[in-house]
């Protein structure tokens, strides 16, 4: 005997019932629903006049961020580099000084605890104001930490490392990475639409790492979802550090920018790659 379980939103499973029409646990079938199907042309979005409006650092940065110049709301983005090349140093430089201006931005920490932090705000000037979230604190509950926290609405949310996020997630939920990055990607999909109790449209700083041989440390799944994926290199006499967007749906300038940490301050400059 067959009959329609229809638990499960937009979706209808056709299960197998045992004796005295008992259902099994095991779901025979799923069955689409094209009902659920949404054609949707450009002049049908309807999204607030904040989503176009950049947040500007006041540093070189802004140019390869976006054509308005600055960090643009309800973006993913993605910066890996290999060890030691400055993603961390280079993202909290940027939610400092957003956060100065008044943006609402949260530091996610995964792999620094309270006394790592600590020392690092002693080594960089300024970042102490970060509104920081240190997540071993909350291994086990990851996913409704970051589900609770993520609800009350920031401007910026970068993640430090998502490799360290998606691993606490699959210990946790027992899942797969696979199911771990899902997880995340539409989490930050849901706030970037502004789908949070203050409609922020919230931008993503995903920090990855790079392996020494250059290699990407996670799924083309994860790196392709990404609207905007930036590279960091550090020469091999650590003398030169260097950013640019290898793909950024909100900018059309093509610029490498260099920059230095020295006491305690980062310092930018930009150079034109091509045309």
């Amino acid at each position: 005997m067959l009959y329609l379980d229809i638990r499960k939103k937009n979706i209808m499973s056709i299960v197998k019932t045992g004796k005295r029409g008992r259902p099994k646990k095991a779901v025979v079938e799923t069955v689409f629903d094209p009902s659920t199907i949404k054609l949707k042309r450009g002049s049908d979005l309807k999204f607030n006049a904040s989503l176009f409006k950049p947040m500007v650092t006041d540093t070189h940065l802004d140019i390869i961020f976006s054509t308005e110049g600055g960090v643009m709301p309800g973006t993913n983005m993605m910066i890996a580099g290999g060890p030691g090349s400055g993603k961390s140093t280079v993202v909290l430089d940027v939610l400092a000084k957003l956060t100065k201006k008044g943006f609402k931005c949260l530091f996610v920490s995964g792999e620094m605890d309270e006394i790592a932090y600590y020392k690092y705000c002693k080594r960089l000037s300024g970042i102490d104001c970060i509104q920081t979230l240190f997540l071993k604190n909350h291994s086990d509950t990851v996913k409704p930490t970051l589900e609770y926290v993520f609800e009350q609405g920031y401007d910026i949310i970068a993640i430090d490392s998502v490799a360290e996020v998606l691993t606490m997630y699959k210990d946790a939920e027992k899942a797969t990475i696979s199911q771990a990055e899902t997880w995340l990607l539409d989490l930050q999909s849901k706030h970037k639409k502004g789908d949070n109790k203050s409609s922020y449209y919230t931008t993503f700083i995903n920090i990855q790492q790079m392996t020494k041989g250059g290699d990407f440390v996670g799924s083309n799944k994860l790196k392709h979802m990404m609207e905007a994926y930036c590279y960091l290199e550090k020469s091999k006499d650590g003398l030169e550090r260097s950013l640019y967007f290898e793909k950024n749906r909100d900018c059309d300038k093509d610029f490498k920018v260099f920059f230095s940490i020295y006491n305690g301050t980062v310092s930018y400059s930009y150079e034109f790659v091509s045309e």
